[in-house]
């Protein structure tokens, strides 16, 4: 009997994009809140004039699969390397290697954008997705460890029988939680705030086959953007109503970790604040602002993550 505690993923980069690898154990990802979505369609009525009442057949269009989970923002096992490389890379991030850091940064819009074999796997049957890429957000709050929200999609694939395989999880690293001992820094423009959330998402939206006679999923063009709460500093210190008032755009900054192979940096070299609220922090008074990453007119860098 197929249980609900058997549903997991794994995803493989492919060597060819949009043609299938094998996964094997290895491949496993470690994700949490997981949504399996094993057949996704758009449901047409037909509406055909027939001369009588009732409902009628639906048409299925643009059928694929996909799915979304979190993986936490944790730091290679061995290496800078993360173990979710391959989920940056299908969602249009280039890895490269910098004096032996692992840094992503957007890729160019005429890049292939790598593609993935999704294995859904939940106790009862498989299904082995190709051509798969997503879009991805980053959380950060305090007291609890920062994730990676991946959003993926691929071409449907029709199901096989599930065949049972032991996953060993004990070597993926886990990442750290947000606390005073293990951030290193929170800075816009240089100057430290006093954070309790922090978050971007990339602003695309995969659709599959977006063409009829061309295959493939495509991410949609790009807009990062985020947000975050901090203490509101005084006027002295820092005069974001001004600053929001008038555009300015500042280097945002957020480290986690303080060990060398354990450190995870995500820079922006232009963001833009805008006022979203006064908040209680605990009693001090706090302020939410969303923030628009902006590049700088080499393009393609509004933002880097890189382990350290």
């Amino acid at each position: 009997m197929a249980r609900y505690a058997q549903r997991m993923i794994r995803e493989k980069l492919e060597t060819v994009p949009g043609t299938a690898e094998n996964t094997t154990a290895a491949d496993a990802i470690l994700g949490r809140n997981v949504t399996l979505r094993n057949l996704e369609a758009e449901y047409q009525q037909q509406d055909f004039a027939i001369g009588t009442e009732g409902a009628q057949g639906e048409d299925l269009n643009n059928i694929h699969s996909g799915a979304e989970y979190d993986v936490e923002a944790a730091f290679g096992a061995t290496t800078t390397v993360p173990a979710y490389a391959h989920l940056l890379q299908s969602s249009g991030m280039a890895m490269a290697d910098d004096d032996g850091d692992t840094i992503f940064t957007p890729m160019p819009e005429d890049a292939v954008i790598p593609t993935t074999t999704l294995q859904l796997r939940n106790g009862a049957l498989m299904q082995n997705v190709a051509g798969v890429r997503g879009a991805f957000s980053f959380t950060a709050e305090t007291g609890r460890k920062p994730f990676f929200r991946f959003n993926r999609r691929g071409r449907y694939a029709d199901p096989v029988p599930f065949v049972a395989s032991a996953h060993d999880f004990d070597g993926w690293p886990r990442a750290l939680t947000c606390t005073p001992e293990n951030m290193f820094a929170f800075t816009l423009g240089g100057q430290h705030f006093c954070v309790t959330s922090f978050n971007f998402t990339d602003g695309r939206n995969p659709q599959v086959d977006a063409y009829m006679n061309c295959e493939g999923t495509t991410l949609g063009p790009r807009r990062v953007t985020g947000g975050m709460t901090v203490k509101w500093p005084g006027l002295a210190t820092k005069d974001i109503l001004t600053q929001i008032k008038n555009g300015v755009t500042e280097p945002l900054v957020w480290t986690l970790g303080r060990t060398a192979g354990q450190i995870i940096q995500i820079s922006a070299p232009k963001v833009q604040i805008k006022y979203a609220g006064e908040q209680d922090i605990n009693g001090d008074l706090g302020v939410t602002l969303d923030l628009v990453f902006q590049p700088t007119g080499a393009g393609n860098d509004e933002i880097e993550i890189r382990y350290s």
